[in-house]
């Protein structure tokens, strides 16, 4: 099974991301994003999901 990866954009934004979210949340919100969420959908479920 082949697996998404992220853009060059999304990359660079969820390293912008992560000065203010523990490692939870950017694993969770690069999980969501690989299955096709945009960034802002991905933040509120990691945010719901595991918090800061």
């Amino acid at each position: 099974m082949k697996r998404k990866s992220l853009t060059k954009r999304q990359k660079t934004t969820l390293k912008r991301h992560k000065k203010h979210h523990t490692a939870k949340h950017m694993t969770a919100m690069r999980k969501a994003m690989r299955k096709g969420k945009t960034f802002t959908q991905a933040h509120k479920l990691a945010m719901k999901k595991v918090g800061r």
